[in-house]
């Protein structure tokens, strides 16, 4: 009985090291935003970043909240879910596109038209943990640069 007392209380305890162990937060980079057409329904482009898992296990990164901004004025929000695993000890690409509608892209055009070329992007991308929901704050922000007839934002 006692060493069924005791096999148990190890198993215990070395479940619970799971649990106890830290998790660092994983980390951003914005690559580039740009913007790949605009229309009467509105604007279309795509959000590439490169997060970086400083962990020993893969992190799911399951969503980004976002808000654009453009000339200090807030342009749009959006939401994108995703399923994608950023593995232990590395960085991982993450592509996402960008749908701005058509009243959102007006708010956007008239911007630019008053001369605005600073964009600022705040992001937040939403992490499953062996612990629970983890999120992580992203700023950046660029200039708004003319390509191939369409807004390029780097």
């Amino acid at each position: 009985m006692r060493s069924l007392l005791l096999a148990g209380l190890c198993l215990l305890l070395s479940a619970c090291s799971i649990f106890t162990r830290s998790i660092e937060r994983p980390t951003a980079d914005v690559r580039t935003v740009s913007v790949q057409s605009a229309g009467f329904t509105g604007m279309t482009g795509e959000l590439h970043l490169d997060v970086a898992n400083p962990n020993g296990f893969g992190v799911p990164l399951a969503g980004i909240d976002w808000q654009l901004s453009v000339g200090g004025a807030r342009a749009v929000t959006g939401s994108v879910e995703l399923s994608q695993t950023i593995p232990a000890k590395g960085v991982a690409p993450v592509s996402t596109s960008l749908t701005i509608d058509a009243r959102d892209a007006i708010v956007v055009a008239e911007q630019i038209a008053r001369g605005a070329r600073t964009y600022q992007l705040s992001a937040r991308l939403r992490f499953s943990t062996p612990v629970g929901p983890l999120d992580v704050d992203v700023r950046h922000e660029g200039q708004l640069a003319a390509a191939r007839g369409l807004l390029g934002v780097r």
